[in-house]
């Protein structure tokens, strides 16, 4: 089953907080050159980076903060998959505004 991993059955969390970080460095780096560039996309960037880093910092308090080990676990997922989601989307939108000119 796919809750039967180890990751969400006997890990400290500390995995979830590493990942989630190289997620968001790797993720920065076109939100914040979006930001620079100073596109129509600009707006939407910057929300997106925020709900991102707003997204670890969260997932770093529910790693200090839940102490039972499954549902930390879980919460940790449920905060990681989140991030990911956010930032998709996103980054789609942010694509999306700036090939609308191409396209029309």
């Amino acid at each position: 089953m796919v809750t039967d991993q180890p990751a969400l059955r006997t890990s400290s969390g500390a995995i979830w907080i590493i990942v989630a970080a190289l997620f968001t460095a790797v993720s920065l780096v076109p939100l914040i050159a979006i930001v620079a560039d100073g596109s129509s996309a600009a707006p939407v960037a910057l929300v997106t980076a925020s709900l991102l880093v707003s997204g670890l910092v969260a997932l770093v308090i529910v790693r200090l903060t839940v102490t039972e080990r499954s549902p930390r676990l879980r919460a940790l997922a449920g905060c990681f998959l989140g991030m990911t989601l956010v930032t998709l989307i996103g980054l789609l939108i942010c694509v999306a505004i700036v090939w609308a000119p191409l396209t029309g």
